[in-house]
């Protein structure tokens, strides 16, 4: 995802309008100019690697700014990583809305979701690379709701769609079924990840991965 992207998402999603003072408007854009430098020097030099300094002098504000709006660098990661998957959550929302066919929307949820990784495999890339060396966040957890809690309860309530329309079992709740889709759907995303940039889209798996699921959790016959 490009800089402008991302500061568009984020002034979008904090609606942003004429009715906000000129100071907190002010405030809101300095926060998404720091927040698409974190994602360049995340993207450049990992996680571990990135230091608060570095976010500063890319977004151009001294570090003291920088730390106004972030209180350390595990707080500045997580706030871009929630935005992300808030603005996911949100498109998803919003696609899954115009059809009615529990189908017709996991299809939408491949698609979009796929979409997404691939638009932002580098700052993913790294995530799951730091993950999988120990927990990126030690002193305490993302604020509630996160982005991912509220990615995750939108898979569940199309899983709940999809066994009141019976084309997914319901013998197991929708978060069990939510949790096995998720499961599949990020072991996909991180075997693409991890292999590197592709020629082939990624989200050309979507009808893929929603077969091996549906096979699987269709309803008994």
């Amino acid at each position: 995802m490009n800089t402008n992207s991302l500061i568009e998402e984020i002034i979008g999603n904090n609606q942003i309008s004429a009715s906000l003072s000129r100071k907190e408007r002010d405030k809101q854009l300095r926060k998404a100019d720091i927040m698409a430098a974190a994602e360049r020097v995340f993207a450049l030099k990992g996680y571990h690697g990135a230091a608060m300094q570095d976010i500063a002098r890319e977004a151009q504000y001294a570090t003291g700014t920088v730390y106004l709006y972030f209180r350390d660098k595990e707080m500045l990661y997580f706030s871009l990583l929630e935005e992300k998957m808030r603005n996911l959550t949100t498109v998803l929302r919003q696609k899954a809305a115009q059809v009615s066919d529990a189908e017709d929307g996991l299809r939408i949820f491949m698609q979009e979701s796929l979409n997404f990784f691939e638009r932002n495999q580098d700052f993913f890339r790294i995530f799951f690379s730091e993950v999988s060396k120990g927990p990126i966040l030690k002193k305490g957890k993302p604020p509630k709701p996160s982005g991912m809690l509220q990615h995750k309860e939108f898979v569940e309530e199309l899983i709940s769609t999809g066994q009141k329309q019976k084309i997914i079992r319901n013998d197991f709740s929708a978060k069990q079924i939510a949790d096995i889709l998720i499961s599949i759907f990020m072991a996909f995303i991180f075997d693409w990840l991890k292999e590197g940039p592709k020629d082939k889209k990624l989200n050309t798996a979507a009808d893929f991965i929603l077969d091996i699921f549906l096979s699987g959790a269709g309803r008994k016959r």
